[in-house]
C-alpha cells in the first residue's frame, strides 16, 4: 500500500513527479517502484508524457490535479498538439487522459534532435532556485521543447544531462535532484534575438490550449500576410520566395540555429506540417502577438467564404477540406485569367543623396560592430547593417557607396571564427582567468570543428608565441 506520494510542482513533468516518488520512498530497485506505479512493469517510462498507471496511483494524482489539466500542464502535449488538426489534437488528448490509446501514433515525436539523441535537459539557475524554494529541483517542462536551446527566465544555454529520451534507454526513474549538479558553470546567451524567441515560444507553449478550435494554423498564417509585400492584392498569391529570403535575413543572426527550407515553409502554409517550433518562428518573424497565436481566429471575409464551403459540402456530403481546396483553386485560376496590369512608373528615389547621407553612418556602425578588442566582434554582412541602421529590406543593395564600404570587411567565416578566437583569448588573460578551451568555447560558443578550421588564420591576428597557445588548446 502506497502512504506517501509526492505533490506536483509548477512546469513539472509527469516523469519527474513519479521520479521523485521513487527515490523519497524507499524502493530497493527500480523494478520493484515499476511494480506499483505502472500497468505493465516491463515498460519504459515515457519522459514526455505518460504510461498506463496503476488504478492506485492515478486515483492518488487525482485527487490533486484532474487528468485533463495534468495532460495539458505536466505533459509535452501543448508543444505536439497545439497547432495540429482539430480531430487529430482531439484524439491525441482522449488517449492520453484514458491512458487507453496510442497517442504516438497522432503526434509526430522525433527521438532524434537534428541527427544526434535527445536528452532530459535543465537551466543550471532554475535549478537553484528550485532548491531554494522546493528544496530539490526537477524535470521542467519548458526545457525540453526541441529547437529551443535557451532559458528564456535567465537568459543562459540549457544543459543536456545524462538520461536519454529514446526508446533505446534502459527503463528507470530517474530524479533530477540526483544527476544536476549543484554548482555548474553558467553559458550566458548574448544573443537578444535568440532570447526573444525563446520567451515567444515558451509563452505560446504555457498558455492554455484550446482543444476544440477549428482555426487551421496554415491558414491563420495566410491570413497575417495581408498588407504586407508577401501576398497579393487579391489574398490569394503568396510570394514565399521573397518570404523565405526574408526569413533567413531575420534569423542570420543566431549562430548555430537550423534554418527552415522553403519547401518546410511552404508545408506549414499549406497545413501539412505543424512542428511547433517552426510555426513560432514564422510567427515571430511575423510579428504576430502571442495572444493572437494562443487565441487564433480567422478574418471575417475567410470566415464568410468557410460558411459558403461548409453550406456546399453539406449539400453535396461532402468532405469540407475537398470542397474548399476546390474553391481556393478555382478562385486562384479566375484571378489569374482576369488579373489586370496596372503600370506604375519609378517611385523617384534620390538614391545618390540617400547614399551619401548614410555612408557615415554605416562607416560608424561598421566600426562599432567589427570589435575593438573589448567588444565581441560582429561578422559584418549587408543584412546586418541594414538592420542595425533600421533600414528597409535590402535597401543597402541599392546604395554603392554604402555596399562598397561593407565588401571592404568581407571575410570567410573561419577568419571571422579566428577573430571571436583572438577577442575570447584577450578577454580571458586580461581577466586573470585560466586559459583553457573551456573558457574560450564558453565565451565563444563555438564547436570543436570550427575552432579548428579557424587556426590557420590565428597566425596573422596576434604574436607567434600567442598563436602557439591558442593552437595547443585543444
Amino acid at each position: 500500500m502506497i502512504t506517501y506520494f509526492p505533490d506536483i510542482y509548477p512546469d513539472e513533468l509527469v516523469y519527474s513527479l513519479l521520479s521523485r516518488f521513487y527515490m523519497q520512498s524507499g524502493y530497493l530497485s527500480y523494478t520493484y517502484a515499476a511494480e506499483d506505479i505502472y500497468a505493465y512493469k516491463q515498460v519504459r517510462p515515457d519522459h514526455e508524457f505518460i504510461n498506463v498507471l496503476r488504478p492506485e496511483i492515478r486515483e492518488i494524482i487525482v485527487k490533486t490535479i484532474p487528468m485533463e489539466k495534468l495532460v495539458e500542464k505536466h505533459t509535452m502535449y501543448p508543444y505536439y498538439a497545439r497547432f495540429m488538426r482539430k480531430p487529430r489534437r482531439m484524439k491525441a488528448f482522449e488517449a492520453l487522459v484514458s491512458l487507453n490509446g496510442n497517442y504516438r501514433n497522432l503526434l509526430v515525436i522525433p527521438n532524434k534532435k537534428e541527427g544526434a539523441d535527445r536528452y532530459l535537459r535543465y537551466c543550471p539557475l532554475c535549478a537553484k532556485e528550485d532548491r531554494e524554494q522546493y528544496g530539490e529541483t526537477f524535470w521542467h517542462r519548458g526545457h525540453q521543447m526541441v529547437g529551443v536551446n535557451v532559458c528564456p527566465i535567465h537568459e543562459c544555454y540549457l544543459v543536456n544531462s545524462n538520461i536519454l529520451i529514446s526508446g533505446k534507454a534502459t527503463p528507470n526513474l530517474t530524479a533530477a535532484e540526483k544527476v544536476v549538479p549543484e554548482e555548474e558553470e553558467i553559458s550566458r546567451c548574448n544573443n537578444l534575438l535568440e532570447i526573444k524567441l525563446a520567451e515567444y515560444t515558451l509563452a505560446i507553449f504555457q498558455a492554455p490550449i484550446d482543444i476544440d478550435s477549428n482555426v487551421s494554423v496554415g491558414r491563420f498564417l495566410h491570413s497575417k500576410l495581408k498588407g504586407t509585400k508577401y501576398i497579393s492584392d487579391s489574398g490569394l498569391f503568396r510570394n514565399l520566395t521573397l518570404f523565405y529570403e526574408d526569413y533567413l535575413n531575420f534569423y542570420d543572426e543566431i549562430k548555430g540555429k537550423a534554418k527552415l527550407e522553403l519547401f518546410q515553409i511552404q508545408k506549414i502554409f499549406n497545413d501539412y506540417r505543424f512542428n511547433f517550433n517552426e510555426i513560432c518562428e514564422l510567427a515571430m518573424f511575423l510579428n504576430i502577438p502571442i495572444h493572437e497565436m494562443v487565441n487564433m481566429s480567422l478574418p471575417e471575409e475567410t470566415q464568410h467564404m468557410d460558411m459558403i464551403y461548409r453550406r456546399v459540402a453539406k449539400e453535396l456530403d461532402a468532405d469540407f477540406d475537398i470542397v474548399k481546396t476546390i474553391g481556393d483553386a478555382v478562385l486562384k485560376a479566375y484571378q489569374s485569367n482576369h488579373r489586370v496590369q496596372h503600370k506604375c512608373g519609378a517611385k523617384g528615389y534620390l538614391w545618390s543623396k540617400l547614399d551619401a547621407e548614410l555612408l557615415p553612418k554605416v562607416k560608424e556602425m561598421i566600426k562599432e560592430l567589427y570589435g575593438n578588442g573589448t567588444d565581441r566582434p560582429h561578422k559584418i554582412t549587408s543584412s546586418l547593417i541594414n538592420r542595425k541602421l533600421g533600414l528597409p529590406d535590402k535597401q543597402i543593395e541599392k546604395l554603392p557607396l554604402c555596399k562598397e564600404e561593407i565588401l571592404k570587411y568581407e571575410e570567410s567565416q573561419q577568419h571571422y571564427w579566428a577573430r571571436e578566437v583572438v577577442w575570447a583569448t584577450n578577454k580571458i588573460l586580461k581577466e586573470g582567468k585560466p586559459f583553457s578551451w573551456k573558457q574560450v568555447r564558453n565565451l565563444t560558443n563555438m564547436r570543436r570543428v570550427n575552432f579548428e578550421a579557424c587556426l590557420p588564420y590565428i597566425d596573422e591576428m596576434v604574436e607567434e608565441e600567442m598563436a602557439e597557445r591558442i593552437k595547443h588548446l585543444l
